[in-house]
Formats: structure tokens, sequence, C-alpha cells
């Protein structure tokens, strides 16, 4: 079964978005931990529902110093500003993992380079098995697909650290993307369709991406508004 996991939100400072979206929405934070092969430290705020939004930025300034592919990416894509990166799907069969890859004519992508580190270990480890990479989905603005075989350690779940908001996510209602039914209907195949991510999605016809994301709370609707990933030629 697929449906809506998490958003992520790319940032220049990994504690002023989180800060802000706090701020914003209420919703307390909590450390998702750290990526060492990649450089990026990670801020959680949960919209309830199992939904997530993962705040993402370099942290390890070797990665930014040595040009590192993705840490230039995301000063890149960042430049102007805080950018919702990329909206993750989850499916607790990973056969529908590799049925989707298979769609996208790749295969699954494995670990995460490096892994990561939590900074709660009893959490667990990181989803590893999705498709398609970030490359050929979140650059070109399109979903992708991680193999979640169980709800009992997500992210979503982790308590915020006490201060940092007071009011509860109670679960997403509606997203806006770019592009068209079509064309979202195309990239899922016959794996899944739009109306299995159990939320209102309204299309602009712009760019591919991300462009809001509205969730209920315990204080109200609010909705989180940033510019979409710009996007780079890239194949499949």
């Amino acid at each position: 079964m697929i449906s809506l996991d998490h958003i992520a939100v790319w940032s220049d400072n990994l504690y002023r978005t989180t800060a802000d979206l706090s701020r914003a929405t209420g919703l307390g934070s909590a450390d998702g931990g750290y990526f060492p092969g990649l450089g990026l430290g990670q801020k959680l705020l949960s919209l309830g529902g199992y939904v997530y939004v993962e705040v993402e930025s370099i942290v390890d300034h070797r990665m930014i110093a040595e040009r590192a592919p993705l840490a230039l990416e995301l000063e890149r894509q960042t430049a102007g500003g805080d950018c919702f990166a990329g909206l993750c799907l989850r499916s607790d069969d990973v056969e529908e993992v590799a049925e989707f890859a298979r769609h996208h004519g790749i295969t699954p992508s494995g670990d995460i380079d490096g892994g990561k580190v939590r900074m709660v270990p009893a959490q667990g480890s990181a989803p590893s098995v999705h498709a398609p990479d970030f490359r050929n989905s979140w650059l070109r603005g399109k979903p992708n697909l991680y193999h979640v075989p169980d709800l009992a350690n997500h992210s979503s779940v982790l308590p915020p650290q006490p201060g940092t908001g007071d009011v509860r996510g109670t679960g997403v209602t509606a997203i806006e993307l770019g592009g068209t039914a079509a064309d979202l209907n195309a990239w899922l195949g016959d794996v899944a369709a739009p109306s299995d991510l159990g939320v209102d999605i309204a299309y602009n016809g712009g760019p591919d991406g991300l462009y809001a994301v509205t969730f209920d709370t315990t204080d109200g609707p609010r909705t989180i508004r940033l510019n979409p990933i710009t996007h780079q030629a890239t194949g499949s």
C-alpha cells in the first residue's frame, strides 16, 4: 500500500529554517540526526498521520570545501531561499518499490551513502530501499518511493524537543503540485493512483514540484508554502 510519507525541505541554515517553520506553524521539532556520507543534518516536524517534514542542510563544512556533488546541488537550490526538495511516498511492500523502479527502467537504490546516524539510536535505522534516486526524482520535481516495512519507529512519532512548539499536527489534508493530474498518473504508472495518497491534490500547471502542503493541527489548519525545487536535466 502506497501513501504519503515525508516532505523534504532544503535550507542553507538548518536551525533558522526549523525555527521559522516552528514559529509559523506552532509545531515542535526533533533532531533527526545526520548523514555522514552526504554531510547533511536533519530536523523533523511531524504533520500527524505518520507524515513529517524533514529539514536538511549541509552541516559538514568539508563537503562544501571539497565541492561534493550533493553539497553543490543543495547550495545551488537554496541560493534563492528554502525550497521543497522532495515529495516522498512509502510502501510496506518491497515488491511495490521494485515495480515502481521497473516502471522507470531502473533498479531500486540501496543503503544511503554513508548511512544515517540518529540522535535517538533506539529509533532504528533509516529507510533504505527506494526508487528512483534523488537525481531521477527530486531534481525532476517528482515523488520517489521508499520501503517502510512498519511504522513503529517512524520519524513522525519522534517526540519534539520540549519548548520548540506546543501545536501537534493531526494529518495532511492537501498538497499543491506543478504539472497536471495526467503527469502524476504517468509517473506513478500502475503502481498507484494519486487518490491512494489520501489527500486532496491541486495542480497549478507550473513546473513539476511541490508548492504547498496543508495539514490539520490541534490549533487549526496550517499551510507551508515554499519555492519548488529547480529542475535539472536528468536521465532515467
